[in-house]
């Protein structure tokens, strides 16, 4: 595949055709990973990795508790 870099304010963007960005489950706001390797831009999807975001939760972090309501179904409490 051949793509045309354009500019896009005051960086550089390359389009990724529809079928190559859907066979690889890349949307609108997928977070990805860009290195450089000699000459090569290697582009890749960021996966995230559990014990790396549980590691970024600060230690002083305590969850509030959120009142739902009622039950209205088969919930069992």
């Amino acid at each position: 595949m051949k793509a045309m870099a354009r500019k896009w304010g005051n960086s550089i963007g390359i389009r990724i055709p529809a079928a190559m960005a859907n066979s690889l489950k890349i949307s609108y706001g997928t977070p990805i990973d860009v290195e450089l390797d000699g000459e090569k831009i290697i582009v890749t999807r960021k996966k995230y990795d559990l014990k790396e975001l549980l590691a970024r939760i600060p230690d002083e972090y305590e969850p509030e508790e959120i009142d739902w309501g009622e039950p209205v179904g088969g919930e069992k409490w």
